[in-house]
């Protein structure tokens, strides 16, 4: 099967969890037997050759408009009233001027599209769609929420990778129910040994980017409730939430506990695993968390918010977490306390779930993917393949 992924809205170092989830799906499908042509943005190739070093991909580099990872495009998104940027109209423009610089789509039998909040213009084409936030009042964008369902109307199969997710779209969509698969992912790493060190007493990661849902705002907060404690967070500088972020953690109350570092590598996100005491999850919304699944695969406490994903997200896992209300900055220090003061119970329960999911490679989740575009290529003959490991967890059996 001629397999083509069009990437050109996933940017390297700038693109948070989609980034992530396209590096594993694109090492996966490259371990199978089939072509695999891969649109990047113009200038990105070595970037996605570093992460997904295979020979047998064919890499193809577009020109890409209105990026958000240069000069023009970081102004423009840090002057930009939030609700101008949330508009549908900017959007339909954004959307428009892309358009002059279309992924060639000739010579595949299916071309999949790791993020859904852009318009496809392949067919036949497989949507992922990571979460339905953007559907959310007072967390989307009305301008994705209108390219996420013309996507999924025309897209001849919508890829979504946990119950929560699954279950929301089946309610949005209830026309496209046929169409809709669930493939979970593995986490982004295996099960690492128990580091050889004690942990930095209070050191507490959140890694993710700075964009509004995820909550900083309400952490920062918190933190300045827990003097005994150092925060890290790693991940994307989404403005202009990373100026206003960095200009609270600069505050008398804050200075020297708390750090923005931007993306990381790889080595150095384990550095700091290694070292942390707990995972702090604060999120308002998420398809699943990245950083609880990487906790559980170090083995580390959470203290999760009560968002109804991370909420769904520790059902299915069968973890525990210390667990907070989303927007009380006291709370969240109040569940830090709890969860350091009982830091072997936590530890224990991640423990547990990252050993429910190690079993789970990214090699697994390409398997199933491949089954999906099999279908699709096919014509969609009878029912939709259903991922074995996606009917376990939809059950709420043990694997």
């Amino acid at each position: 099967m001629r397999i083509g992924v069009d990437a050109t809205s996933v940017r390297p170092a700038h693109s948070a969890g989609i980034e992530a989830f396209t590096y594993g799906l694109l090492n996966g499908l490259a371990d199978g037997p089939h072509d695999l042509t891969v649109h990047v943005p113009g200038g990105t190739g070595d970037e996605w050759r570093q992460r997904v070093p295979s020979a047998r991909i064919g890499w193809s580099e577009i020109r890409t408009p209105l990026r958000t990872d240069n000069r023009l495009g970081r102004l423009l998104r840090r002057h930009t009233p939030r609700r101008a940027a949330a508009s549908v109209t900017l959007r339909r423009t954004v959307n428009l001027v892309r358009q002059w610089n279309r992924s060639p789509t000739a010579g595949v039998d299916v071309t999949v599209y790791p993020f859904a909040g852009v318009p496809v213009h392949a067919d036949p084409s497989v949507i992922v769609l990571h979460d339905l936030r953007h559907l959310q009042p007072g967390l989307g964008s009305p301008g994705f929420a209108e390219v996420i369902r013309r996507n999924v109307a025309r897209a001849a199969a919508v890829v979504v990778s946990w119950p929560h997710p699954y279950q929301q779209a089946v309610r949005a969509f209830p026309e496209a129910r046929d169409k809709i698969a669930m493939i979970p992912l593995p986490a982004f790493h295996g099960v690492r040994k128990a580091p050889s060190v004690r942990p930095e007493p209070g050191l507490l990661v959140y890694p993710s980017s700075t964009a509004p849902l995820k909550n900083h705002a309400v952490l920062l907060e918190a933190m300045a409730l827990l003097p005994q404690c150092r925060l890290v967070c790693p991940g994307p500088l989404v403005e202009p939430q990373a100026s206003r972020l960095r200009a609270r953690a600069a505050r008398p109350d804050l200075r020297g506990r708390v750090s923005f570092p931007g993306f990381v590598s790889t080595e150095e996100l384990a550095s700091l695993y290694a070292r942390a005491s707990a995972v702090v999850v604060p999120s308002l919304w998420e398809a699943a968390s990245g950083a609880m699944l990487e906790a559980f695969s170090w083995g580390l406490p959470v203290a999760c918010a009560d968002s109804e994903p991370l909420l769904a997200q520790l059902d299915f896992t069968r973890a525990d977490a210390a667990v907070f209300a989303a927007h009380d900055p006291a709370d969240l220090a109040a569940a830090v306390q709890r969860l350091l003061q009982d830091r072997e119970h936590y530890a224990r329960a991640s423990r547990a779930a990252g050993t429910l999911l190690a079993a789970r490679t990214w090699p697994d989740t390409a398997a199933d993917y491949v089954a999906v575009l099999d279908w699709v290529r096919a014509g969609s003959p009878g029912p939709m393949p259903r991922s074995p490991f996606a009917e376990t967890l939809l059950s709420g059996g043990a694997r």
